[in-house]
């Protein structure tokens, strides 16, 4: 078996930096791990629209948004710091709750989110903006 240092696919392992077609990955490397912000609102976008229960080797994973979504929202106040606590739990971060905001858009059974948050070792400072519907 060829050694990955020596196939010309896998030379961007000696530098730790890769440029790809994704925009999350074009960042630096330490040590196996990829962290800035759009790798973090990606992880955060993913929490939020799988369902509890659907991934089948991890079925704790995911957040109530979607039966939100399907239902009537008129208790989306009692949620938010659920969903704030699942987002927490999951993606390494710290959000600012006195200014975080979920709103509702019923009409388009949408919610839209604006979530700033510092990441736990407080490198990365960004705010979370996405309007997700059913």
């Amino acid at each position: 078996m060829l050694d990955l240092d020596k196939n010309s696919d896998y030379l961007w392992l000696q530098t730790g930096h890769k440029q790809g077609e994704y925009y999350d990955l074009n960042s630096e490397i330490n040590q196996g791990e990829l962290w800035n912000k759009l790798a973090l609102d990606q992880m955060i976008e993913m929490v939020l629209v799988t369902e509890p229960q659907e991934r089948l080797f991890n079925l704790a994973f995911g957040s109530p948004v979607y039966q939100i979504l399907f239902e009537n929202f008129t208790h989306l106040d009692t949620i938010v710091d659920t969903i704030f606590d699942v987002i927490e739990y999951w993606v390494p971060i710290k959000i600012n709750r006195s200014t975080a905001k979920i709103e509702a858009d019923p009409d388009n059974h949408a919610l839209i989110f604006n979530i700033p948050y510092v990441s736990n070792n407080g490198d990365i400072v960004g705010v979370f903006g996405r309007k997700i519907t059913k």
